[in-house]
């Protein structure tokens, strides 16, 4: 169960998972960071975020954050070989 998001220290409604949140810290150190526990909603910002993070850098970045982000910006980065633009979902290109 989550714990209550909006009072740990440095929460952003921005994040996908939470410093502080035993569920979304346990999920952090799951294999698949996080991924699988992402509603599509969820997923589209995680993707957004990861390329945000990984070319700017994010003001609000959680450390439970960084496996489920490093995984999609890896996607990215493998998807762009295949001529998906960085930050674009590859939706319909197969």
């Amino acid at each position: 169960m989550h714990d209550y998001h909006d009072g740990l220290p440095g929460f952003s409604e921005g994040q996908i998972l939470h410093d502080g949140c035993g569920e979304c810290e346990g999920r952090a150190k799951s294999v698949d960071g996080g991924l699988c526990h992402l509603d599509r909603l969820n997923f589209v910002r995680a993707w957004a975020r990861a390329t945000k993070w990984n070319q700017g850098g994010l003001s609000d970045l959680a450390r439970a954050e960084i496996p489920l982000l490093s995984i999609l910006w890896a996607v990215q980065l493998k998807l762009e070989y295949y001529g998906v633009p960085i930050g674009q979902l590859p939706v319909g290109v197969l």
